[in-house]
């Protein structure tokens, strides 16, 4: 059975005010490096004009991908900014001249010869167009590409989280899009099929992409769901039967290959959820690479009341931010504005034995050992329980009755062992 629990899924008042591509994105900072390590060399400068899709940086080493503008204007230079990871990078910072009326992007003659392109072209097309999402989020796609193999190709339509439903407005909205992307990762990797996985408390999705799939007549794809038990699909977690080494790709990642692929567009947006009780009108948003999340918050008529908490990404595991001049990445699904009540801090207490973090992880853990050990200083002795095959989910914190800091406390073993090298 399925190890995990239940959440409340709070998305419905998102999902309501639909998918938006709002036009009011007066300045953006694009970030230059991916978690590769692969920093992007610019090949603009100041003071130069760029215009949307525009590649504004480019690759000094053959690992990783290139980085498009995602907003007409001109360059005002190389700056630090924060990631929501909480490391600083050189952006280039492109302001728009021209008073919020930003132009279309032109789109390139669509291609219709997609069916006899090689495995290796694909590849290559998919990197050039600067995708840096899916498989490892962060990562290059092209480079997860290259490295998949297995019967199956699996894309995760899965968001465990609260609040957050980019996912699922994205499928909603572009599912034939997404379908066909899909399509041309599994050509990428010569997988023989498609398993597209739903939670099964989506009752309307599931039907909806099963229906679509049936009209297509493409038999080599399969409709699954899962429980609806958190972390399903979190970090590719899915508590169903898959083909061994199955490669597993969210929507929003075949969705850019089909863009790169068809309409041989850049990737330089990726759709956001903005929420939280504290926001006014949360919705699911088209923002650019670099997009602050202050500005981000504006776009949704901003905050009711100041947040205890701002975190990019979900609740759950996602990454708690100090102030709002963070910026979108390649893998922000989420900007989330929590008032006091609901993510209020609270102190921490010595850990009472109780096991309910042994019961309820996952992949099989003993976060109480490992935890612990970690606060003792023995990193080496956490690593031995563990520590290593932790996907984060954040589940031992949620439900420990001490309100011990147990993800953070996880984390600091992979912090401890990157500093001593």
């Amino acid at each position: 059975m399925p190890r995990g629990i239940r959440l409340e899924r709070k998305k419905e008042s998102i999902l309501l005010n639909g998918l938006k591509r709002p036009f009011l994105v007066k300045k953006v900072f694009v970030p230059m490096s991916y978690k590769t390590g692969s920093a992007a060399v610019p090949c603009v400068k100041t003071g130069d004009r760029v215009e949307k899709g525009a590649k504004i940086a480019a690759l000094d080493r053959c690992e990783g991908v290139s980085v498009f503008s995602g907003l007409a204007g001109r360059v005002e230079g190389v700056v630090e900014k924060k990631m929501p990871d909480g490391s600083r990078q050189s952006c280039i910072a492109i302001a728009s001249e021209d008073d919020f009326k930003h132009p279309p992007l032109r789109p390139a003659e669509p291609r219709k010869e997609v069916d006899d392109l090689s495995r290796a072209e694909l590849v290559e097309m998919i990197r050039n167009c600067g995708i840096a999402t899916g498989y490892d989020p962060g990562r290059p796609a092209s480079s997860g590409l290259k490295r998949a193999s297995g019967q199956a190709l699996v894309i995760n339509g899965c968001e465990p989280e609260p609040y957050v439903c980019a996912e699922q407005a994205l499928i909603t909205k572009h599912l034939l899009e997404v379908l066909k992307g899909a399509d041309i990762l599994r050509k990428a990797i010569g997988a023989e099929k498609v398993i597209f996985v739903v939670e099964d408390v989506e009752r309307e999705l599931f039907e909806l992409v099963k229906s679509k799939i049936y009209f297509l007549k493409w038999h080599w794809f399969e409709t699954r769901s899962v429980k609806a038990i958190y972390p399903a699909g979190q970090d590719h977690f899915l508590p169903c039967e898959i083909p061994e080494d199955s490669p597993v790709f969210n929507a929003s990642t075949a969705f850019a290959v089909y863009e790169a692929v068809f309409l041989q567009k850049p990737f330089f947006e990726r759709i956001v959820t903005v929420g939280g009780e504290c926001v006014a009108e949360p919705k699911n948003l088209w923002l650019p690479i670099g997009t602050t999340f202050q500005t981000a918050i504006q776009l949704c008529k901003g905050l009711l009341r100041e947040p205890a908490r701002l975190i990019a990404g979900g609740p759950m595991c996602g990454m708690a931010q100090a102030s709002a001049d963070t910026v979108i990445t390649a893998d922000t699904s989420a900007i989330l504005a929590l008032p006091k009540e609901i993510a209020g801090e609270k102190t921490p207490e010595p850990c009472i034995r109780c096991n309910r973090c042994v019961d309820s992880c996952p992949v099989f853990l003993s976060p109480a050992m490992i935890t612990l050990a970690v606060e003792n200083g023995e990193f080496e002795t956490a690593t031995k329980w563990g520590a290593d095959e932790c996907i984060e989910c954040g589940v031992c914190s949620f439900v420990c009755p001490s309100h011990r800091p147990m993800l953070e406390l996880i984390r600091q073993v992979r912090t401890e062992r990157s500093t001593s090298r």
